[in-house]
């Protein structure tokens, strides 16, 4: 940005420059040749005055050499012809319009001053002519270019120093917002802006806070709720831990207590799991049995599986041992075995691949996935039914464990959990 600034403005700087100085240079020229001219007609009417009636090259001689006299000159006679100096053999335009009494000047090639010599009677006896080369003109207008670009210059550097005292002065602040705004995503809040003179940056850094501490204070909620329902829960599943063990002295009840149990224990480990994701603490050294994780997913649906009238089977378990935690991966099992169930048809198969760097799970059904739904609907958190939850949050917790969680076919719908090989 700071240097995005400093070339606008110096770019503009220079623009304005050449706009300005080039007719500005043309004019200086132009003004120093008529100075020249001015001057040249003065020293003619100097030579006029020296100049005695009627004309003797003898005479104009003697003007010529002295001391005073320091442009040469010649004298042309009423027809045009040479008297005296070094001037064309044959008047020039410009001599030959001061002999009709009106005196001229030229700037063509040199500088060209002729004005009319007359009588006491004001008749036109002749002409007087002198020259001099264009360049003392253009030496002085060289020395004013060099003047005008070296002001130029020092112009530039002027506004090149002011372009980078302003980009600083407004960098600094879109800087120290960024700054801020980078402490959004650790859940910071930001201090109360200083106000830094310009309205826009003002306003954002108003903004920035302003939207620091609504969403500090939403991440604020949800841990609390996280927290809340994780510590109101093991009170009442202890409470029912309880009364199933008491009940599981009786014989009667013994196997339906003991399979009650192992459930409760799933649900204090999803809810410690699912805090522990929510806070980024999910330990991910652990390693996982990818066939002992599908075969015991498949043993544990089996039950809600037949009361549907359809099946769930295990159709190549290969074993791979991936670096994984196995509630994260028990967890996605459960979401996609259940949204096979809830949202396919036939029977259900669990196929576990071991794969170059790693391992697979596939679950697949009969159903057949239209193709009007794309992955990336399927997997973003609020879309479709139950609220969008269960494939997103499954996506989540395998991204996490640095994996991933894909949709390998339509017909049938097929999802697959990929995830790395132990270390």
């Amino acid at each position: 940005m700071r240097r995005r600034i400093t070339t606008a403005i110096v770019g503009v700087t220079a623009f304005v420059l050449l706009a300005v100085g080039i007719p500005l240079a043309i004019v200086a020229q132009r003004q120093l040749l008529d100075s020249e001219v001015v001057e040249l007609q003065a020293r003619a009417a100097e030579t006029l005055a020296e100049i005695a009636i009627p004309l003797d090259p003898t005479e104009l001689a003697q003007v010529s050499i002295e001391p005073d006299q320091s442009v040469p000159f010649s004298v042309y006679s009423t027809d045009g012809k040479l008297i005296f100096g070094d001037g064309p053999e044959f008047a020039d335009p410009t001599s030959l319009k001061a002999l009709t009494g009106t005196p001229a000047s030229s700037t063509d090639g040199s500088i060209v001053v002729a004005t009319p010599i007359t009588d006491q009677n004001e008749i036109v006896v002749g002409a007087l002519r002198l020259s001099e080369p264009l360049s003392g003109a253009e030496s002085r207008a060289r020395r004013a270019w060099l003047v005008m670009s070296a002001a130029g210059i020092g112009a530039l550097g002027i506004a090149s120093l002011i372009a980078s005292r302003l980009a600083r002065r407004l960098s600094k602040p879109i800087i120290e917002l960024a700054a801020s705004a980078s402490r959004l995503g650790s859940g910071g809040v930001l201090d109360v802006h200083r106000p830094v003179g310009i309205a826009e940056i003002d306003l954002l850094g108003a903004a920035l806070v302003d939207g620091s501490h609504r969403v500090y204070e939403s991440l604020a909620r949800e841990r609390r709720f996280s927290a809340d329902v994780s510590h109101q829960l093991r009170t009442p599943l202890a409470g029912l831990r309880l009364r199933l063990e008491a009940a599981a002295t009786d014989a009667q009840v013994q196997t339906l207590a003991r399979a009650a149990l192992e459930d409760l224990d799933r649900i204090d480990g999803t809810v410690l799991h699912l805090l522990a994701f929510a806070r980024d603490a999910v330990r991910s050294t652990s390693t996982t049995s990818l066939r002992d994780a599908a075969t015991s997913a498949i043993q544990r649906w089996e039950p809600r599986v037949a009361t549907m009238e359809r099946s769930i089977s295990c159709g190549s378990c290969e074993d791979a041992v991936v670096g994984a935690s196995y509630a994260s991966v028990d967890q996605v099992l459960d979401v996609l075995i259940d949204n096979a169930l809830n949202y396919g048809t036939g029977a259900i198969q669990v196929t576990v691949r071991s794969i170059a760097g790693g391992g697979a799970i596939d679950i697949a059904d009969e159903g057949s996935l239209a193709e009007a739904a794309s992955e990336d609907d399927l997997f973003r958190r609020g879309h479709g039914s139950n609220h969008g939850i269960g494939l997103a949050l499954a996506r989540s917790i395998a991204e996490a464990e640095g994996g991933r969680l894909l949709l390998v076919g339509r017909h049938p719908t097929t999802f697959s959990l990929v995830l790395l090989a132990a270390d």
